[in-house]
């Protein structure tokens, strides 16, 4: 499994969501060259090259992490 920071996983979350790089750093309050920063760091960690790869293997990586995310998003259609 691989670890992912309680901020990158906000990151994949925003970009599961289809969020750009823009719309996450406006969300997060940081800059988007943090955000790009984060994403490569992503891509090369989990061994991909784009931003679906990037949600799927992060998906697929962890139970856990799929039903927060499943959660968190059934509660933000409300």
């Amino acid at each position: 499994m691989t670890r992912t920071s309680a901020r990158q996983d906000e990151v994949l979350a925003l970009i599961a969501r289809g969020m750009s790089s823009r719309e996450i750093a406006e969300s997060l309050a940081i800059s988007p060259k943090t955000v790009e920063s984060h994403l490569q760091r992503l891509f090369d960690r989990y061994g991909v090259r784009n931003r679906a790869g990037l949600v799927a293997r992060w998906l697929s990586d962890s139970e856990d992490v799929y039903q927060r995310f499943v959660s968190s998003s059934r509660d933000g259609d409300r």
